[in-house]
């Protein structure tokens, strides 16, 4: 982990300006934090453009934004990946941290964010947070479990292991921003971006970043149940999308291991009898073999159809890199 410098006094000095940079903060009503948070990064990134994407508030985020210093542009549309994609065609700079406008990511671990990618660039570099005070935890009870419940997912099915994967601090490089297909609205967002950077070839990095709690007099937007189950929606279809191969292919041994069962009693009555009495059994057991034989089959054509478009995905980023320069991250 490489963490920002400092003077003789021990105070953190400015990241060096080698990169454009905009600070994206997407929020929905919070009029709470907005101001600081605005003016922490400012005072840490003075260079930055700070551009503030509201996301139909009826509150004074607005306002407050823009007293602050920001830039503020507006999406109608709720959800917080409704909100990055809206501001995503805007922006130009070399790298973009995107931050929560809550107040609970202090500049400083965007700061390391920064100060990595210059030393050991990557296309996204996630903050892993750690609680500023001994006595804080960086997630309630209830969002620890969920959390490590779908990192463990996360690394069965795609092989990452992520120390935060829903850390709402991120840095991305241009070839990354530009290129990643981003399809969720609302806060599967984060769980998109590790995959389709695990999938597209992105390079990616974790740095522990100080947190704490989110401005006074502000709530949480997440609802634990609800958005829960959207992210293990999203998590399934991106098993099916990414995955296909394994997933057809867990799904074929499914249906044929009832096939088999279902089967199993008419082949017994045979063997025992010289008879077979359980014609809708043996029926049922033929059709699911079949159906197993099929979902076989789709998830190997898929799986071949998707190595075509990787292939083509790869080809096209290479262009991009041919008419920015943005290669410096691979």
């Amino acid at each position: 982990m490489v963490l920002a410098h400092y003077n003789s006094d021990g105070m953190s000095t400015k990241p060096r300006t080698e990169k454009t940079l905009c600070i994206l903060i997407p929020c929905l009503n919070e009029e709470k934090g907005i101001h600081a948070v605005v003016s922490d990064f400012r005072r840490h990134f003075p260079e930055a453009r700070i551009l503030v994407v509201d996301n139909d508030s009826t509150d004074l985020t607005v306002k407050l934004a823009r007293e602050a210093g920001a830039e503020v542009i507006l999406e109608k549309k709720r959800g917080k990946a409704s909100a990055v994609l809206s501001a995503l065609p805007v922006i130009h700079s070399d790298l973009v941290i995107m931050v929560d406008g809550d107040g609970s990511y202090p500049a400083e671990g965007a700061l390391r964010l920064y100060q990595t990618y210059l030393t050991d660039p990557a296309d996204l570099i996630s903050g892993v947070r750690r609680p500023i005070k001994q006595s804080q935890s960086a997630f309630r009870p209830l969002h620890q479990a969920g959390t490590s419940a779908f990192s463990r997912i996360l690394k069965l099915v795609f092989g990452y292991d992520s120390g935060d994967v829903f850390s709402g601090l991120r840095l991305f490089s241009k070839r990354f921003y530009k290129n990643v297909p981003i399809h969720s609205r609302g806060f599967e967002l984060e769980m998109e971006l590790i995959v389709q950077a695990i999938d597209k070839g992105f390079t990616v990095a974790e740095v522990s970043v100080p947190f704490t709690d989110r401005a006074a007099g502000s709530s949480s937007k997440l609802r634990a149940v609800s958005d829960g189950f959207r992210i293990l929606k999203l998590l399934f279809l991106l098993f099916r999308d990414f995955r296909p191969f394994a997933f057809f292919t867990a799904l074929s041994a499914l249906i044929m291991a009832v096939g088999l069962l279902a089967g199993f009693f008419p082949i017994y009555e045979y063997f025992t009898t010289k008879m077979v009495g359980r014609f809708p059994l043996a029926i049922l057991a033929a059709a699911l073999c079949n159906l197993a034989a099929f979902t076989f089959f789709t998830g190997l054509i898929l799986e071949s159809n998707l190595r075509h478009h990787r292939e083509a995905y790869q080809v096209e980023l290479r262009r991009f890199e041919s008419r920015t320069g943005a290669v410096e991250s691979k």
